[in-house]
């Protein structure tokens, strides 16, 4: 680039041709027009190198770099486009020029200044032999000169004076520096450089501030423009992220608007720096636009810092005095301008101290609003998850007491009876506890007053407790003030909340406020909590009834429905519990009790028991069973129901309750529900008893009372009916001995319990007599016995099986209608099941039976049985089939009976069981001197 005319600009930087105002005719050098958003700088130091290189002021470009870097810069930042830039070679210095359109010219801060902007001129004074500013048309231009360089054709100091009014050397001073030219004739600070002098405008006087804070405040400010347009121009080239919209907006704002009096005020400031002087008293001649201009440059300076603040710009933001400064001398200066626009007389600004001092006041009274605030916020996100009264009160209390410095807080809520119950509280004793817990509704205190009444109370002084609530000084003495609010839940009072004093006190309208606001909060939390203990209660008696009538109905016994429903009340809605029953010949007997302590349940002879402890309410269950009607203790903490069934008291059940509580209504509801269900399970108990009776009587009637006694045959019998919790069943045998000498052994079992089973099998054993003394085959029989079920028309199925023994040959034919077969014992190796070729249940009318011959040695002992020996709910068939056998491997039984008894103890049906189960056991004596078997000389055993 060396030569006349302009540089070879290429990207970013655009070439221009025109020579600077500086220069006198055409020079050797090239000019270029830059664009900060693309890149520009950089392709003003290429070009600047391209143009030193090889020439004689080539040893010059590092400062030459840097100088048109930092106003080429300077001019991006705080001028206006279009920015041009000129280097010019053909003098006898080295010239470069920067012109924009701006008219304000370039700040150089004082030395050991902290701003982050101006200390690029200080680089310029510092590389350069002189600098200095000038007026140019639409604008100005920054200039710097460097002296010729050792061994060039002029010596130092020799380079053109160009402009040498404008600045002087190296280190001189420049246009609005201390020492340059003069401040007085401010409005020159606000006009363009050499513009023609607009209306002198409005005086402006804010008065003096401290030196160091305006000068940090303008640095600061100016600071943060540089950071965001560097930040916008290095978006700009792609080099970093892209600026939002709106804050390009919003700089361009603060840049452009209010330039010169901020600009003015900085060179005020670094006038009295320069002069040591302290305090800086700031006056400007301002148009009556300037308002309009400060007011946009303060609110877009203001959402600059909360842009700041939001992106996490922590060194942009503005320090607090910095903030307080600024929205001080411009509320203060659009003041003074709107006073004078309209024609007003001088206005009277507060100094920047008054403005510190009142803005402080406001601030500490901001804060205090703010911290109780805060402490509402967290004490209503407490009370929000609070679900009980307890976390209610923890909530409540102790952030009131805290925000309030109270020496005691509680939240009382109305329980039954009139008195008053304490979720929660802070600072009080157990005796000032129980003194609250005995108060009643009606009696004349603060507490009781505001849940009566719906009204808060405030008591601010001793002599203010004592006239209105004389009694409180005895009850609390401590107290030198108090404030109660009612707490509510639409038009319902739901409690209150009760904070004291230990000094007296005036409440102000905020701390009203803010305790009127936590009673509100706490109130619907309360409410809330309410509903969430119905809820919960709600649930836990339906999962409560629930249990109850597994419970109750898993037995059949009225003892153990009674010790259930003792179990079922104890913990829960009871300390203590016990339950009495009156018996068959009237007497009353207890007969379960628990205990909170331990729990205990069973059983309890009064004799053996301590009453005080393991008979509650005793003589509340005899006066319960003596009237059929509930009794209750005066204090409500006793209570004793009785079982009515059939309009006569059948047992009784007392309840004695936690210490500190009493039965309320729903309480009485939920043991009433609770005996209610006991009572219909024992009037269930007691019909099915009665209806078992009946059948266990009808069918031990159609049983055989005694069977024959045959020779040479003993037989042996077992019937065990259903347990208490099943109807008795259909089975059945029988021996019907036949003419011939034969004898026929019948075992059945008919489906289902109750009476209608015994009746059915009742006909079938008649049935079965008849054909079977009529020497029908077992097949046959039991082909006449299906159809005599099918015309029973009962709808019942039986399972039979018919063996006809021959005793004199052992003969042995069996038929079975889907019955299990025999168990035969030799008397000597193992027990077998006799193969049988099982037809359908009689019943079906598809009759099909075979019929299947064995041999019975003499001395064997032949078991029939039905299903319930072998058969349960916990055990198939099959495997309870394989434990019989094995039962009665190598027994050596003498006599039929023992075989019977090892067979129910080996199936454990010793104890009680759910179904019915009916043996019939026959042993085959040997033979004797005529081939018969022979007869045995003891009585069989029944």
């Amino acid at each position: 680039m060396n030569g006349h005319g302009s540089a070879e600009a290429d990207g970013p930087a655009e070439a221009v041709s025109a020579p600077g105002p500086g220069a006198a005719g055409p020079v050797e050098g090239a000019a270029l027009r830059v664009d900060g958003r693309r890149g520009g700088i950089d392709q003003v130091r290429r070009v600047a190198t391209r143009l030193l290189a090889g020439s004689r002021w080539e040893s010059l470009t590092d400062d030459v770099r840097l100088v048109l870097s930092e106003l080429a810069t300077n001019a991006l930042l705080h001028g206006a486009p279009p920015v041009e830039v000129r280097v010019l070679t053909g003098g006898a210095a080295l010239r470069v020029e920067v012109g924009d359109a701006s008219h304000v010219p370039p700040v150089r801060p004082p030395a050991g200044g902290d701003g982050l902007t101006g200390r690029g001129m200080a680089l310029v004074a510092a590389a350069a032999s002189r600098w200095g500013v000038e007026p140019a048309p639409g604008g100005k231009v920054v200039w710097a000169e460097f002296g010729p360089v050792e061994g060039g054709e002029d010596g130092p100091g020799d380079a053109g004076a160009g402009d040498a009014g404008a600045a002087g050397i190296r280190g001189a001073a420049v246009p609005g520096q201390a020492g340059g030219l003069p401040i007085r004739g401010v409005m020159a600070q606000t006009q363009p450089v050499g513009a023609p002098r607009s209306s002198p405008g409005h005086l402006v006087r804010l008065g003096d501030v401290p030196t160091d804070l305006l000068l940090a405040a303008k640095n600061h400010v100016d600071g943060l423009v540089r950071e965001f347009a560097l930040v916008a121009a290095g978006a700009a080239a792609g080099v970093a992220t892209a600026v939002p919209e709106r804050l390009a907006e919003l700089l361009t704002t603060v840049t452009s608007k209010f330039t010169g009096p901020r600009q003015a005020i900085k060179r005020q400031a670094l006038a009295a720096a320069a002069a040591g002087r302290p305090r800086t008293p700031l006056e400007l001649v301002l148009p009556a636009s300037a308002a309009t201009d400060a007011e946009q440059y303060l609110a877009a300076l203001e959402e600059i810092e909360t842009y700041a603040r939001a992106a996490r710009l922590l060194t942009v933001e503005s320090p607090p005095q910095h903030v307080a400064f600024r929205r001080w001398y411009i509320g203060a200066l659009i003041e003074q301008l709107r006073a004078a626009e309209r024609g007003e007389g001088p206005v009277r600004t507060r100094s920047l101290e008054q403005y510190l001092l009142d803005t402080l006041g406001a601030v500490v009274a901001a804060q205090r609003t703010a911290q109780r605030a805060a402490r509402l916020q967290r004490v209503t996100a407490a009370l929000a998850q609070a679900t009980t009264a307890e976390q209610v009160a923890a909530a409540a209390v102790r952030e009131g007491t805290a925000v309030l410095g109270a020496s005691g807080g509680v939240l009382l809520v109305p329980r039954g009876a009139g008195r008053l119950d304490v979720p929660g509280s802070v600072g009080y004793g157990e005796s000032m506890i129980a003194t609250l817990r005995a108060e009643r509704l009606t009696d004349r205190l603060p507490a009781t007053d505001a849940l009566r009444t719906g009204e808060p109370v405030w008591l601010e002084s001793r002599r203010d407790r004592d006239v209105r609530y004389p009694d409180l000084a005895e009850l609390e003495p401590t107290a030198a003030a108090l404030c109660v609010l009612p707490l509510f839940a639409g038009e319902r009072t739901l409690g209150a909340l009760r904070f004291s004093f230990d000094h007296s006190r005036l409440f102000d309208d905020d701390e009203r406020a803010f305790v009127q606001a936590l009673a509100t909060q706490t109130g619907l939390a309360l409410e809330r909590a309410r509903l969430f203990a119905v809820e919960r209660a709600a649930r836990e008696r339906t999962t409560l009834f629930a249990a109850a009538t597994d419970l109750f109905t898993s037995t059949l016994q009225t003892s153990r429905i009674l010790e259930h429903l003792v179990g079922l009340l104890v913990p829960w809605h009871a300390a203590r519990a016990a339950a009495c029953q009156v018996d068959d010949e009237g007497g009353v007997r207890v007969v379960a009790v628990a205990d909170r302590t331990d729990l205990s349940l069973g059983g309890t002879d009064p004799a053996d028991a301590d009453p005080a402890r393991t008979v509650p309410d005793r003589g509340g269950m005899t006066r319960a069973l003596r009237t059929g009607r509930v009794t209750s203790s005066p204090d409500g903490t006793r209570l004793a129901l009785p079982l009515v069934l059939g309009g006569r008291p059948v047992a009784a059940v007392g309840l004695v309750a936690a210490a500190g509580r009493g039965y309320e209504e729903d309480d009485h509801r939920v043991v009433a529900e609770l005996v209610d269900r006991a009572t219909v399970a024992i009037g269930n108990a007691r019909l099915y008893e009665q209806e078992r009776r009946t059948a266990v009587t009808l069918q031990r009637s159609l049983l055989p009372q005694r069977l024959p006694e045959l020779p040479g045959l003993d037989f042996a019998w077992r019937y065990l009916p259903g347990s208490a919790g099943a109807l008795v069943g259909g089975d059945w045998y029988d021996v019907l001995p036949l003419d011939d000498g034969r004898v026929a052994l019948v075992i059945g079992d008919v489906m289902g319990h109750g009476i209608h089973a015994a009746a059915t099998m009742g006909q079938l054993r008649a049935a079965v007599r008849v054909h079977a003394l009529a020497r029908a085959s077992p097949a046959e029989t039991l082909t006449q016995l299906d159809a005599a079920t099918t015309r029973l028309e009962q709808g019942r199925i039986a399972t039979a099986a018919l063996a006809v023994l021959d005793p004199a040959s052992g003969r042995l034919v069996v038929a079975s209608a889907g019955h299990l077969p025999p168990l035969l014992v030799p008397p000597d190796g193992p027990a077998r099941y006799l193969p049988v070729d099982p037809g359908p249940p009689l019943g079906t009318g598809l009759p099909d039976y075979a019929e299947t011959e064995h041999h019975v040695d003499p001395d064997s002992t032949l078991l029939l049985f039905t299903d319930g020996l072998v058969e349960d709910r916990h055990r198939p068939v099959d495997v309870g089939m394989e434990l019989l056998r094995s039962a009665a491997v190598g027994s050596g039984h003498e006599n039929p009976d023992d075989l019977c008894d090892q067979a129910l103890q080996a199936l454990g049906r010793s104890i009680e069981h759910d179904d019915d189960t009916a043996l019939l056991a026959v042993r085959i004596g040997g033979a004797g001197p005529d081939g018969r078997p022979a007869p045995r000389s003891d009585p069989p055993r029944a």
